[in-house]
């Protein structure tokens, strides 16, 4: 996880939120471990318009103070654990967060809703273009879904290649 920090202290991984385990993992254990901070998009976001409203330069003291928080967390594997302390140590560093994670936590639950809906969208007309298929089209799809003529290919490809020969 932290192979590429190239010698620096700290490290930050941003991912989307829907991505990141919710119980437990390995990932927060090593995260601790390694002086790697996870965090999420709507994090990132917070800590760009706490820079807008307050200063660069305090934005950067909260992202090094998260950083510290991380390194000093015992290892565990425990999602809960790893997100109070990360979320605890943004809102309390400056009463200016509140208000900006709030909006953003929002924004963050649209987003999710937008995209499940846009998928779901997505996924019922992909079912309604099966469901009209004729039977010959049918079969070609799940002969092409299955990849059958690859595997026979692979099958085919299988020889004595002598490695075990002894002469």
């Amino acid at each position: 996880m932290d192979d590429w920090k190239h010698g620096k202290l700290y490290a930050m991984v941003v991912c989307p939120v829907y991505q990141l385990p919710t119980r437990a993992s390995q990932i927060y254990q090593q995260a601790g471990a390694r002086s790697v901070c996870i965090i999420t998009y709507t994090h990132l976001a917070v800590f760009v318009r706490y820079a807008k409203a307050s200063s660069t330069t305090k934005s950067m003291e909260l992202v090094h103070e998260v950083f510290k928080t991380v390194e000093s967390m015992n290892p565990s594997k425990d999602a809960h654990i790893y997100w109070q302390a990360v979320n605890r140590k943004s809102l309390d560093f400056d009463g200016k967060i509140a208000a900006i994670w709030k909006e953003e936590k929002q924004a963050s639950v649209e987003s999710i809703q937008i995209s499940r809906d846009e998928a779901l969208g997505f996924l019922a007309s992909e079912r309604e273009r099966i469901m009209r298929f004729t039977k010959e089209q049918a079969i070609k799809e799940v002969l092409k879904a299955s990849n059958l003529d690859n595997k026979i290919w692979a099958i085919h490809s299988v020889v004595d290649n002598d490695l075990i020969g002894l002469g």
